[in-house]
């Protein structure tokens, strides 16, 4: 059959063609807009460098991807500069009308303008910015004790168990978690520049800090983030070591700590705030610090440990804890470790008992570490063994379980009077050595 050329419809034809060129047209515009808002936003990284601009002084308009209508909201709002922008809450952006994801990718900008100034900056999340958890769920989440750093450190069997997450509702909200943390996977660069950042608490003995420096590293001291564990037999010098660094953590960075709080975890009745006020005289006259030795003290959270059930309890308490007070506390003490364990699991019969129990509480304290950048430092006992005729005796209790944990392991001996050795024992960034410490009426200090 013949197709007659009057039956064609040439006005929808016509229509159908003006409209692709229409896109056409469009698409070729696209990259031309791009490239304008390239130009735009280089333009004033170059004026940033250039005119030599800061964070207090600029203005917001010269942010890019900062447009006149989110200017004028934050404006407004009372927030005139980007130094200011950095200073607020992420709830604060909601209070505007501004959308969070927006608030952050502003931030971000300023970051990138700046990225000496804020090298240190850190954005803030809550459990509001995971999809699909709205504000009633994000309040039954925090009374359970849950936050945002916290969800991810947490197996999703026990955020079944525990705070009532199903499996898979916990997979995608740890995945969220995950990818504003850039993914899962990084470089060895960006993980040497991160411990290259790490900051450090010195034990207020010369010795010691030498014996845990990392040239590398540009370390001195106790890093952050980093666990610990000090082994020894009685009157070594473990627990004045812990006493001490409970002082030299809460030194400002400059003289050397974090300017945080301490946490103190007393399974042996061993703690002393006498003995706490002889060292933090000496370390304020030492370091010219200012801050009261009353202060001191009161800076340094103490709970005492009666049994391991309380020891385990008080370590899931310390998860919500620390949540409550972000950036807070620096240091947690846990003088010792294996001391319940080893008198309430007595006998080969429980053993595999203790070591289990003992396994799940290390587990704790490192999700601690993980979570909140604590140092973690644990004393703990030692056995001798029966069966090694040759060397020291000499070992920690806990077995493989404790040799597992600590990402760097101390052993501490007596040597003559007042004198003590500390051993680098196990560490995957330290030489085996030695170092000599002295144990004064003032504290810890270097051996002549």
């Amino acid at each position: 059959m013949e197709m007659n050329v009057a039956d064609l419809d040439t006005t929808s034809i016509e229509k159908e063609l003006e409209d692709a060129i229409v896109k056409l047209e469009e698409e070729e515009e696209k990259p031309k807009k791009v490239s304008k808002k390239i130009k735009k936003a280089t333009k004033k990284d170059s004026q940033v460098a250039e005119e030599g601009l800061n964070p207090e002084t600029m203005k917001l308009m010269d942010i890019p991807g900062l447009g006149p209508k989110t200017a004028k909201a934050l404006e407004d709002g009372g927030i005139e500069s980007p130094a200011q922008l950095l200073e607020i809450k992420l709830s604060r952006f909601d209070e505007l009308g501004i959308a969070r994801t927006m608030g952050k990718k502003i931030r971000a900008s300023v970051v990138n303008l700046f990225p000496e100034k804020y090298a240190d900056f850190n954005e803030s999340y809550s459990l509001e910015d995971i999809e699909g958890i709205g504000p009633t769920t994000a309040k039954a989440l925090r009374e359970k004790g849950m936050n945002f750093a916290l969800l991810e450190t947490t197996p999703v069997r026990e955020l079944e168990a525990r705070y009532g997450i199903t499996a898979n509702t916990a997979q995608k909200y740890q995945a969220v978690v995950i990818d504003t943390k850039g993914g899962f996977f990084t470089d060895a660069f960006a993980i040497m520049n991160k411990q290259q950042s790490s900051r450090t608490v010195t034990f207020g003995a010369d010795s010691v800090d030498n014996l845990f420096s990392i040239p590398e590293l540009n370390s001195t001291g106790l890093r952050e983030g980093e666990t610990y564990e000090f082994f020894g037999a009685f009157r070594s010098g473990k627990s004045q070591l812990c006493h001490q660094i409970c002082v030299t953590v809460q030194l400002p960075e400059e003289k050397g700590g974090l300017g945080k709080k301490a946490i103190f975890l007393d399974t042996e009745g061993t703690f002393s705030p006498s003995r706490l006020t002889q060292i933090a005289t000496r370390i304020k006259l030492e370091k010219n610090w200012d801050k009261s030795v009353e202060d001191i003290l009161k800076d340094i959270v103490y709970a005492r440990v009666k049994n391991s059930d309380s020891q385990q309890a008080i370590a899931h308490k310390l998860l919500e804890y620390l949540g409550n007070r972000p950036g807070e506390f620096g240091l947690l003490v846990l003088d010792s470790v294996s001391a319940h364990f080893r008198a309430e699991y007595a006998g080969r019969g429980t053993l595999a008992e203790r070591q289990q129990t003992l396994n799940y509480h290390l587990s704790i304290l490192h999700r601690i570490a993980d979570t909140y950048g604590l140092i973690i430092a644990v004393t703990n006992q030692v056995q001798s063994n029966p069966a090694q005729f040759f060397g020291d005796p000499t070992n920690a209790v806990g077995g493989n379980i404790m040799g597992h944990w600590a990402g760097t392991r101390c052993y501490l001996r007596k040597s003559k009077g007042e004198r003590r050795i500390i051993k680098i024992y196990d560490s995957p960034v330290l030489p085996e050595n030695e170092a000599v410490f002295e144990i004064t009426e003032s504290g810890v200090m270097s051996s002549e």
